[in-house]
């Protein structure tokens, strides 16, 4: 009797709710989360069948019939809605115990709220409990050791990357837009000996031209009009650091030499001065063009391909490397949730269909794909059906005015309870998960209904119909 006492103790402890249940349905056991979560009694709980939930219309599926027919252990997210108009997701781990002769004779359920899941998770990666993905910072920095990368093209990459890393020697990276070239130049840096100060970033492509040069080398006071005071260059502000040139082939022509001489000598002179100024830096430049292919056009210098092209890097693209769509997708899916307050999920569906995409805009359009899924679906569980009409903006550009879709959460209706609730009952059901789906992420009753592509009056009605 102790023992069932002390084991009863440990249960009344955990942080998940736990019931059990004989092979009637009946409750035999609830621990205190299990009555914290739903609301009710253990007293009265213990009074309760399993069907009791149903017929009082708390829960729409049975896992419970599922596990007693099919024998085996079920997992599967539940909505459930508690008194005062309360509810909330939970995922179920349904087990059965059987008697001697095979026979389910208890159900062991363990429930887990879907919002405390989340929330518990995300704080572990703020406490760099989960540091596998940490790496990929939104901004482009590194911060740990780690890329993601479980394909052997990337991480034939990184093996390259921090071998050259120990070295000085001039790098540039090759790849299309998005493919993360920043990223690496930052994993390249961290792993040098002059990781310890900040990457210096240069687009070469996002200042005008009269005022690249500026920018570059610095300029004294009164070097040119407007010029009120002398600023240091981002050259110099690379000393002892990493110059990444983002974009080189974007660099004008006039630029060029200037760059070049800097490059060689690793010594600038500020525009409005005489005086030499030593800066210690190592160079990385990325690009999306084959700057060989601009040199024969005469519109890149061949010296300055050559200073440049000392370790020649080529970055995969999204597509070659598909072993890395899903943990990127998920990296994303998390940063996005925990930004937003949403609670997300990728279904199978949605998975196969992203493997199946090309992303022609690679690591940064599967980012803008996740925040985009994020902020507009309605339910947890993404489903999305065509990739390209979410990942593009092809709908956007080509005047198209309808809503932007809403995806639903129809997780909760996966599975059709064996009895207890009729085919009009269960069909009520679902148009009112959906429509608080949508009320709960539009403004208005009037944003709802142009939403659902209905009038606001049925909108009201159905409202009061179901007292949302």
């Amino acid at each position: 009797m102790k023992d069932v006492k002390f084991f009863e103790t440990i249960l009344d402890n955990m942080t998940d709710g736990i019931y059990i249940l004989d092979d009637k349905g009946n409750y035999i056991f609830v621990n205190s989360k299990y009555v914290n979560m739903t609301g009710i009694s253990k007293t009265r709980l213990l009074r309760y069948n399993v069907y009791d939930f149903l017929k009082e219309g708390q829960i729409k599926v049975l896992i419970s019939d599922i596990v007693y027919r099919n024998k085996n252990t079920v997992n599967m997210l539940q909505n459930v809605d508690i008194s005062g108009g309360k509810h909330y997701q939970q995922l179920v781990i349904s087990t059965p115990i059987f008697d001697e002769k095979g026979n389910v004779r208890n159900i062991l359920a363990i429930c887990r709220d879907v919002t405390t899941m989340n929330d518990s998770y995300r704080n572990a990666l703020l406490q760099g409990v989960i540091s596998n993905y940490d790496s990929y910072n939104m901004e482009g920095e590194k911060t740990s050791d780690a890329i993601i990368s479980e394909s052997v093209e990337m991480k034939n990459l990184l093996d390259m990357a921090k071998y050259i890393a120990q070295t000085d020697s001039a790098v540039l990276l090759y790849g299309e837009s998005g493919t993360g070239k920043e990223v690496v130049a930052n994993y390249i840096h961290s792993h040098s000996p002059r990781g310890k100060n900040k990457m210096v970033i240069v687009n070469c492509a996002s200042l005008p031209e009269n005022l690249l040069e500026a920018e570059l080398f610095g300029y004294e006071k009164g070097a040119f009009t407007g010029a009120a005071a002398e600023k240091r260059g981002i050259i110099e502000d690379a000393d002892h650091s990493t110059l990444f040139l983002d974009e080189i082939n974007s660099l004008p022509l006039n630029l060029q030499g200037k760059l070049l001489r800097a490059l060689e000598t690793k010594q600038i002179i500020r525009l409005g001065s005489n005086k030499t100024r030593f800066i210690d830096f190592r160079t990385i430049a990325a690009t999306n063009e084959e700057l060989q292919v601009l040199v024969e056009k005469k519109q890149f210098r061949a010296d300055l391909f050559y200073r440049l092209n000392v370790i020649p890097m080529t970055i995969p693209t999204l597509r070659d490397r598909q072993e890395d769509i899903v943990p990127l997708a998920e990296y994303f899916l998390r940063y996005y949730c925990g930004k937003y307050g949403k609670s997300r999920v990728l279904t199978e569906k949605t998975i196969q269909n992203m493997l199946n995409y090309n992303w022609p805009g690679n690591v940064r359009e599967l980012k803008n794909f996740i925040e985009r899924a994020v902020v507009m679906s309605a339910g947890n569980n993404i489903e999305i059906g065509n990739i390209q009409s979410i990942a593009s903006d092809q709908s956007h550009t080509s005047g198209q005015k309808y809503p932007a879709p809403i995806f639903f959460d129809m997780s909760g209706h996966s599975q059709m309870p064996i009895r207890g609730i009729s085919l009009n009952n269960y069909m009520a059901q679902c148009e009112r998960d959906c429509l608080q789906y949508v009320l709960n992420s539009t403004r208005s009753t009037r944003e709802a209904a142009k939403t659902l592509n209905t009038t606001q009056s049925l909108i009201m009605r159905r409202k009061k119909k179901y007292g949302l």
